[in-house]
């Protein structure tokens, strides 16, 4: 966003001393009066805050209580809000009597970047296609719930995957087929997902050449969905994520976690299900239960709360951002296709560990430009790009 100001110096001149000391900072006046024309510095740096509150579509008070400074480096003007430098272009000019300012937001104005973050997204080839960012399926989706299925697909397509599939039973790929335009429709022949075996070699036909495999999003809950997912596990040999429905159904016997490394995304109520423990018994050693219950089912495991847990057993993250707002129906949805997104291109620690970055980085981008109580899921994948350039 574009903001823009412009002031006389004369009605700088004409403030009480009162004034200038309640809206500049201490070195904002001992900066200006070191100047041949102090009032005329003055205007250009009032003009500048103006303008970067329109910029950041902030109010008056953030002038009034010295939130919004500008300092100098080397001569050349930059905007601080609350003390952090933001990441915007601007620029004061004067003519005689009158001062104007511009400053253009290129960014957030209060988010900082975790450095060791920057490190793990590799950049695109120059030289690529679509097959080089991997093929990612999503098994999921019920009557009624088309929405959890289509949240992951294109949170997967947003992070950057190739391809996506959506893997489907016939009662919502009408629906989806209409809603999709990125991604490609697999029709599973059932009314609703369960086990048999028609469907299961139907699926694992599907699954032949996909590097990603997402189990669990509005998949519903057949009694015979735990016998599905094992044989699915036993048989496929790409990346696997699991979460929601997917869980509640490896719940009921996890010895179908055959296959090392998967990734399950549980959050406090899916844990205790997964553990048999209490929520109360879970936070009271969150960190010492999670890593032991990774390293006991050999699983890279997200434990979603207020700070998401990461782990293998033995490496821990533990991360710091995100927001209330996030506590929305379909956040998780949007978790699970980001990770299976990046899956593809990296291994599994580092895809939950940077899904779930940028999974609370984009939700915190979308707390800034809307706010936390009209946060929606789809906001969440919105801002993705967003998120991601930051990055970068």
């Amino acid at each position: 966003m574009i903001g823009i100001d412009i002031i006389s110096v004369q009605k700088i001149k004409n403030k009480t001393e009162d004034f200038l000391m309640r809206v500049f900072s201490q070195k904002e006046l001992t900066y200006a009066f070191k100047k041949d024309n102090p009032y005329q510095t003055l205007a250009g740096i009032y003009a500048l805050k103006e303008a970067a509150i329109k910029a950041y579509n902030l109010n008056l008070s953030y002038i009034k209580n010295c939130r919004v400074e500008v300092d100098h480096k080397e001569n050349r003007p930059y905007v601080l809000i609350d003390k952090k430098i933001c990441m915007s272009e601007v620029s004061i000019s004067h003519d005689g009597e009158i001062a104007i300012a511009i400053c253009v937001s290129k960014e957030s104005s209060t988010l900082k970047i975790d450095k060791q973050m920057k490190n793990i997204l590799p950049p695109r080839k120059k030289v690529s296609h679509k097959g080089d960012y991997g093929k990612v399926a999503i098994l999921g989706g019920s009557s009624g719930m088309a929405g959890s299925c289509y949240l992951s697909s294109s949170a997967a397509l947003r992070v950057g995957a190739g391809l996506v599939y959506l893997l489907v039973p016939s009662s919502i790929s009408e629906i989806l087929q209409i809603k999709s335009t990125e991604q490609i429709i697999n029709i599973i022949d059932s009314y609703n997902l369960k086990y048999n075996n028609l469907i299961l070699n139907q699926i694992l036909v599907y699954l032949s050449d996909k590097d990603v495999l997402g189990i669990g999003p509005g998949m519903g809950e057949d009694p015979s969905l735990n016998e599905l997912i094992g044989k699915i596990i036993e048989s496929y040999e790409g990346k696997i994520i699991i979460d929601a429905d997917g869980l509640n159904a490896i719940a009921k016997d996890k010895s179908v976690l055959k296959k090392e490394n998967i990734i399950l995304t549980p959050h406090l109520k899916e844990f205790s299900r997964l553990t048999g423990l209490s929520i109360n018994e879970i936070n009271a050693d969150r960190v010492g239960i999670a890593k032991d219950f990774a390293s006991r089912y050999k699983v890279v495991l997200v434990l979603k709360s207020e700070n998401t847990l990461v782990t293998d057993g033995e490496s821990l993250y533990i991360n710091q951002i995100g927001n209330p707002g996030m506590a929305t129906a379909g956040s998780g949805d949007v978790l699970t296709g980001i990770i299976a997104g990046l899956l593809p291109l990296m291994s599994e620690f580092d895809a939950a560990k940077l899904g779930v970055y940028l999974h609370s980085l984009a939700g915190d981008l979308v707390k800034e430009d809307l706010c936390e109580e009209s946060l929606i899921a789809s906001d969440i994948i919105d801002y993705l790009p967003k998120a991601i350039r930051l990055l970068r």
